[in-house]
């Protein structure tokens, strides 16, 4: 009898906007690594800005009603209201009615728009959000979410765990750059980290064994024809005084991770750096002029 030994597959697809890539250790691994990349699919079917019919869009345009949404999607929330209350409302994902403004209502692969209620603005807190134990949501009036970089780091970190339980012996999902990995070893697979200024450098090479890495940039969204150079989770006088224009965090999740690049971006390099550091996190901020700062503790996760 011949016993199927594990073998490695990397499997592509363009969803959420950004290139997914399932790297998944184990037999079938192939199979395995399509059925996660359709789980992202799933996942985007919810927590689209672009749908009409997913649960973000129908919360945004609920009018205050509300509404019955999937437990991912509660759980997603939760993620969102605790990583506003730690960044001390760095991570806000109510900021969507100044991405519109700014021109950024299409999707940057195809022609979806994201329509918002006339009378939506930012909040500065999330306290009137409301979750009912019928699994229905309500948002105040005027209030609009976007799943954005937290939601690719949360379907990471769910879809990896769905890898596992099915039978993956490692595995890498790696949405756009926010990256949940498990290797099931101590030695870990490495994590090239690009210069936010010229994606052709290679600032840095990490090694992770298990958790999160997400990435973040002010230059993430750039549209040169409608005008947007930045990223918009940050406001105009943010970027006017400081320096900082991309940040990567390694965390135990990648949700976790991305919630924290928001706050390494919008706070003063120092500051940000002496946070993550008394939080736990490991990161590396560049600054304008292509300077990177590193934690102590980022140098546990590099090797000669």
């Amino acid at each position: 009898m011949t016993t199927a030994s594990a073998t490695t597959a990397r499997v592509e697809r363009i969803a959420m906007g950004v290139t997914c890539v399932a790297t998944v250790v184990g037999i079938d691994s192939i199979d395995l690594a399509v059925r996660c990349l359709d789980l992202v699919e799933e996942f985007e079917s919810l927590w689209s800005r672009f749908i009409p019919t997913s649960d973000i869009s129908r919360l945004n345009s609920a009018n205050g009603q509300p509404t019955l949404v999937d437990d991912r999607t509660l759980t997603l929330i939760h993620h969102m209201i605790a990583a506003h209350q730690a960044t001390a409302g760095a991570y806000n994902p109510t900021r969507l009615p100044l991405q519109i403004g700014a021109g950024d209502a299409s999707s940057l692969i195809n022609d979806r728009r994201t329509e918002l209620p006339a009378d939506a603005v930012v909040f500065s807190h999330l306290s009137g959000i409301h979750i009912f134990h019928d699994g229905k949501v309500s948002l105040p009036r005027g209030m609009t979410l976007d799943a954005g970089g937290i939601g690719k780091g949360l379907a990471a970190d769910l879809i990896l765990q769905f890898a596992l339980e099915q039978g993956a012996q490692a595995a890498c999902i790696n949405l756009g750059g926010d990256m949940a990995i498990n290797t099931g070893d101590s030695i870990g697979w490495d994590v090239e980290i690009l210069s936010p200024i010229d994606t052709g450098v290679i600032l840095d090479t990490i090694r992770i064994a298990v958790g999160g890495v997400a990435t973040s940039s002010l230059f993430a969204r750039q549209r040169t024809r409608a005008g947007i150079t930045s990223h918009l989770f940050s406001d105009s006088s943010a970027h006017d005084t400081q320096h900082t224009v991309g940040a990567t965090v390694i965390a135990n999740s990648a949700a976790w991770s991305e919630a924290w690049t928001k706050y390494a971006i919008l706070s003063n390099p120092a500051q940000a750096i002496d946070t993550l550091t008394s939080t736990g996190l490991a990161a590396m901020l560049v600054s304008a002029d292509g300077h990177a700062t590193r934690t102590e503790s980022w140098k546990t996760f590099t090797h000669e």
